[in-house]
């Protein structure tokens, strides 16, 4: 049967595919594109919740189905003053989040900061309900772990332990990536001690395993497969304690510990601005290692600040940025416009119905085994 539709390849506002007409030419092209630059000294992944909208619903169905519920009066008021001062879409949970906590924070009055906080706390609770706790079923036999799981899979293969630790950097705050790894036998940290308290400490992201089988050895060979996790805005198992200490909890009922994720709230100063803005950090700083290459997927460019970080690192020549997007997206394409340098690359299109750019297509189409199998012919 042939397969039908056209992919792209941007490099800069240049669509390296526009000569190739087939359709397995063109992704045949991707793939050894795309392997190459995994082999990258540090390679950087940066995932948003496009990878994984087969489990959780995307923000804007979640923000309709609040504002839809009946008892939610407050907070569709709030949720309409906050678009008209702010101009913000219909999707932008995370934004009216932070709007609502800076009120909660600066409101001199009693009664309005009280009901910023009955809609703060509506908004969240509802949202974190969307999220597969842990040990979830869809951690198990969806779609969507089965994609992660071959995701990581084929990223290792490319991999030799001379290369820098894998860094993976993500805003969404379920756990698919965290089982993924594990199925896989990929060790990794997401920050949080392995003592018996799992307390965030941001220094256990420089560490690095080692085979110390033979000690008088003159250097340390690191373990082949590991991972830096960033849960850039926190996670579902992520909870806090009444002094603000944040701790990792394994387990599926937390309802009797609060659930952090981004934004917290402003009264424990503290936690609020670590461990996000040492997270933050983090991320602005393994882009700027030499030979960095950073892989973008399930993104759609809203959040400006990780958008700014990105930007900056486009001016180092050594810096390659590689994005699985839609080019007809109002943010992507505006990104792309401010940003369509020569180490810019923008991967999507058609493929038999599905977008090119979607996770399951990069996973199957360009690492999976039907190219590997015609790049070896």
């Amino acid at each position: 049967m042939t397969e039908m539709g056209s992919l792209y390849h941007f490099q800069g506002k240049k669509n390296t595919l526009a000569d190739i007409k087939k359709l397995d030419d063109q992704k045949l092209s991707i793939s050894s594109f795309v392997k190459q630059a995994i082999k990258t000294s540090n390679l950087v992944i940066f995932y948003g919740s496009g990878c994984s909208v087969k489990a959780i619903p995307m923000m804007g169905q979640t923000m309709e189905k609040i504002l839809q519920n009946v008892d939610n009066s407050d907070v569709q008021e709030k949720f309409s003053t906050y678009q008209s001062k702010t101009g913000a879409s219909d999707d932008d949970i995370e934004g009216f989040l932070s709007w609502l906590q800076n009120g909660i924070a600066f409101e001199s009055d009693l009664t309005k900061q009280q009901t910023l906080e009955t809609v703060f706390e509506k908004v969240q609770k509802e949202f974190i309900e969307t999220i597969p706790k842990y040990n979830d079923e869809n951690y198990f036999s969806s779609p969507c772990v089965e994609t992660y799981s071959k995701f990581y899979q084929k990223i290792f293969e490319y991999r030799t332990p001379e290369s820098d630790k894998l860094s993976i950097f993500t805003p969404n705050y379920d756990l698919f990536t965290e089982y993924a790894l594990e199925y896989n036998n990929i060790s990794y940290t997401t920050g949080f001690t392995t003592d018996l308290t799992n307390k965030f400490d941001i220094n256990q992201f420089k560490y690095r395993l080692v085979d110390d089988t033979n000690r008088y050895k003159n250097k340390w060979q690191p373990v082949k497969k590991e991972a830096n996790l960033y849960k850039m805005h926190g996670s579902i198992n992520w909870v806090q304690d009444s002094k603000g200490q944040l701790y990792q909890r394994n387990y599926k009922n937390l309802e009797s510990e609060r659930v952090v994720i981004y934004p917290t709230q402003l009264k424990h100063q503290e936690t609020a601005q670590t461990p996000y803005s040492e997270l933050f950090r983090e991320f602005s700083n393994c882009l700027q290692k030499p030979n960095t290459t950073l892989l973008v997927m399930g993104y759609g460019f809203p959040d400006e600040h990780i958008n700014t970080i990105i930007s900056q690192n486009l001016q180092n020549p050594d810096f390659n940025l590689i994005i699985f997007g839609n080019k007809g997206e109002e943010k992507m394409k505006q990104f792309q416009d401010k940003n369509g340098k020569n180490n810019f690359h923008l991967i999507g299109g058609d493929i038999n119905g599905e977008k090119g750019h979607y996770f399951n297509v990069i996973v199957d189409e360009y690492l999976g085994s039907q190219v590997e199998n015609k790049d070896d012919e």
